[in-house]
């Protein structure tokens, strides 16, 4: 059996509150201060979460606050004395749900109803063995719901999550979480602290991914997207190796090689499908396309002898082939195995343009990745030492209590934390030889004498 708690203390936030003004017994009416903001079918909140006589009760369904007088639908269960506050709020039930994966559809455990008398809603389960569990709230009136909330794992949370990190920290010093030591702060800190670590050495072995699939590349191609998580989009600073297939490495060039590599090369797509029998073709944008020549569609081939700029649409010879709309076309290029490579805007290029020697073929990256950004409780620190992360979190909050002033204890833990990543450091450090290629121009290499056509690996400049 497994216990799950929300927390009932968020619903007393940020709606309209006054307080009785005269005692009350147990009784359909209430009078207070004001009324403003109070209306029929509203769910109430008399007296503060977590008191023994504090209950939620409901307003009339029909008759609406007057003057002083709110009207509630039922009798209230306990007497209430003067000045105890009364305050909407806008749920009065917790829905507990359990579901496969973060991102699968959910289903209901049980609905509970919010005990005024508690901080929390507790729900025993003894249903799930899997997955994730859920709970939002929900108005019994309206059946209106909140947003789910973060995902709590069924087996509990991994000792690199951000909750089991925060847990232990605040537990090292002795408090809970509270408005002061709130969860948006414990996830900035720790993204700060996962900075501070990583800044620490210019590489780090576990920020490191080897023969990462980028997926199939198909013939006609010339671009596959990067990794999401690789650190850097746009340069090689963070790339050791792309290869295709079982082959050797690409060759790396900057972006400034690039351009020269590819120089005649036009591309765009398809603006709408190639049908068998079609004798024109609509590209998203001809602009760039001679007047007449040959066009590269994925695995075929067009002859084309008109290039109308203001229609996009190119008069070829009868086409025995079909190609789909958004399919890249390209004219001016070679078609081969793959040598070279660059990466911007977060794709990773290659020429020759794919041919079918290597249709289908996988394409692997070997890289650094980037940190995670720590945003709800199941997300992951990098670090592989989460004892790291708990005593520069100890020393953080400890630091936020004491308004920024250094103390014996914030101290203590800073210094943990100081010893702690030193030992990550010098255990990382040990037997790497691994090294990331510095940026080359391979013209550089090469004598002044060589013409393009070398410099370019002797590539025709057209088909």
């Amino acid at each position: 059996m497994k216990t799950l708690t929300a927390n009932n203390l968020i619903l007393a936030t940020n709606e309209p509150v006054t307080f009785l003004t005269a005692d009350v017994a147990a009784g359909t009416t209430l009078t207070v201060k004001n009324i403003a903001g109070f209306a029929i079918n509203q769910t109430l909140l008399i007296g503060e979460f977590g008191n023994d006589s504090s209950e939620i009760v409901k307003t009339h369904t029909a008759t609406a606050p007057t003057g002083s007088t709110i009207t509630l639908v039922a009798a209230s269960l306990f007497p209430h004395s003067s000045g105890t506050p009364v305050r909407v709020i806008l749920y009065d039930q917790v829905d507990f749900a359990n579901a496969t994966t973060l991102t699968g559809s959910k289903t209901s455990l049980s609905i509970v109803n919010i005990d005024a008398t508690s901080n929390d809603t507790q729900y025993n389960d003894t249903l799930a063995s899997t997955g994730y569990y859920f709970t939002r709230f929900k108005n019994s009136i309206t059946s209106s719901v909140s947003s789910y909330s973060d995902p709590l794992p069924v087996g509990g949370y991994g000792i690199y999550t951000a909750r089991s990190i925060i847990d232990n920290a605040l537990a090292q010093i002795g408090k809970v979480t509270s408005p002061l030591l709130n969860d948006q702060y414990c996830f900035s800190q720790l993204n700060n602290g996962q900075i501070e670590v990583l800044r620490e050495l210019k590489r780090w072995s576990f920020m490191q991914v080897f023969n990462y699939s980028l997926g199939e590349l198909r013939t006609g191609t010339w671009k596959i997207a990067a990794p999401t998580n690789l650190d850097d989009q746009n340069t090689n600073k963070t790339i050791w190796n792309f290869k295709i297939g079982t082959s050797t490495n690409l060759t790396w060039v900057d972006k400034e090689k690039w351009n020269e590599i590819i120089q005649g090369v036009s591309n765009t797509t398809l603006a709408s499908n190639i049908a068998v029998g079609a004798t024109t073709v609509t590209l998203t944008d001809s602009s760039d396309f001679q007047d007449s020549g040959t066009i590269y569609v994925g695995a075929n081939t067009y002859s084309y002898s008109a290039n109308d700029r203001d229609t996009n649409v190119l008069t070829i010879t009868t086409s025995t082939t079909t190609n789909t709309s958004g399919e890249v076309v390209f004219s001016g290029g070679t078609l081969g195995t793959p040598i070279y490579c660059t990466i911007f805007d977060g794709y990773i290029y290659y020429y020759p343009i794919l041919d079918s020697e290597s249709d289908h073929k996988n394409a692997y990256l070997d890289y650094y990745k980037k940190m995670t950004v720590i945003e709800n409780d199941t997300d992951e620190i990098v670090l592989p030492d989460p004892t790291v992360m708990q005593y520069y979190l100890s020393w953080k909050l400890l630091l936020r209590i004491s308004a920024g002033t250094e103390t014996e204890g914030s101290m203590g833990f800073y210094n943990k934390y100081v010893m702690r990543r030193e030992k990550l450091k010098q255990k990382d450090a040990l037997g790497r030889s691994f090294q990331l290629k510095p940026l080359l121009n391979r013209r550089s290499l090469q004598n002044d004498s060589d013409d393009e056509a070398t410099r370019l690996g002797n590539f025709d400049t057209g088909f």
